[in-house]
């Protein structure tokens, strides 16, 4: 085992019920430094050398994780540096490489990944308030439309079978069909702008999740799908019923089909929608989102 320093990230909801060892290094981990969440640093052996869960003062707390770090390395002892080829890359190529399937392409087993984008949006015009929503929350379509918050990127597996019911069952204008209810609950994460597991909705969620295709056109064997669709969830943060996270939103989008290769080009569907904590009544967030795909 390598003697040099490895950062990871822990998903603390799967490790605690997690049946391989790494349940059983992780308790041992918390016995040595008990805290709930933050920075541990370990030794390849499982010693804890160093902590950090609170800060003294967070306009400092650069340096106080760059004194934690410090002291893990001087209960490690002297580390060789590892050799490193330098390569000069952006980061949507860094993605590229790590996940090449993502947003682009089909796996051997017909499976694809669809590329997922979700953040809390303002804007839009009054025209576009969806009902229910109380008068002292209104201003939030108000302006041009525009993003609030940071981004999530995301993305979600579709098997073989559930790609190919987006297919069209008939190719002329005007065939309608919808994809069955478990292809759609697995949009259901695009209800929440927020990547933390605990806040992730699962298909389960799924309330109401619809999406309804119509063929809008066919020429030169190409299909072409008008797509909408409407999902609403229910989530209970970290498994507990007194913290629901409520989330609705209606998506429009389209989908091309090559009828000769039997086979997608593209698919793309955006979200409006809004997402409540606590209460189905409390004031919403708005959300907008994205799911992509293309052939190449």
């Amino acid at each position: 085992m390598s003697r040099n320093f490895v950062p990871a990230a822990l998903n603390l909801y799967r490790v605690r019920e997690a049946a391989d060892g790494s349940r059983q290094l992780f308790l041992s981990i918390q016995r040595q430094k008990d805290q709930y969440q933050g920075i541990w640093i370990v030794s390849p052996e499982g010693k804890v050398l160093a902590g950090r869960h609170d800060y003294k003062d967070f306009k400092n707390a650069a340096r106080e994780l760059l004194d934690t770090i410090d002291t893990g390395l001087a209960a490690f002892g002297p580390v060789k540096p590892r050799p490193v080829d330098t390569i000069k890359t952006t980061s949507a190529e860094t993605i590229a490489a790590l996940l090449p399937s993502r947003g682009k392409g089909v796996r051997q087993d017909g499976s694809v990944d669809l590329a997922l984008y979700v953040r809390q949006v303002l804007g839009g015009g009054r025209d576009t308030l969806p009902p229910g929503i109380e008068a002292g929350r209104a201003w939030l379509w108000d302006g041009k439309y525009r993003t609030d918050g940071p981004a999530v990127i995301d993305s979600v597996s579709l098997s073989s079978a559930a790609w190919r019911a987006l297919a069209p069952k008939e190719v002329k204008p005007g065939a309608r069909w919808s994809a069955p209810e478990n292809v759609a609950r697995e949009f259901t994460r695009l209800l929440t702008a927020s990547s933390d597991q605990s806040a992730m909705p699962r298909p389960e969620d799924a309330k109401l999740a619809k999406l309804d295709c119509e063929v809008e056109s066919v020429a030169g064997g190409v299909v072409h799908i008008r797509l909408s669709g409407n999902w609403n969830m229910v989530h209970a943060i970290e498994g507990d019923k007194s913290r629901l996270l409520y989330g609705a939103a209606a998506a429009r989008g389209r989908a091309v089909y090559d009828v000769g290769a039997a086979a997608m080009r593209s698919f793309v569907l955006v979200f409006d929608g809004t997402v409540r904590h606590g209460r189905s009544n409390a004031a919403p967030n708005r959300t907008g989102a994205v799911a992509e795909w293309s052939a190449k």
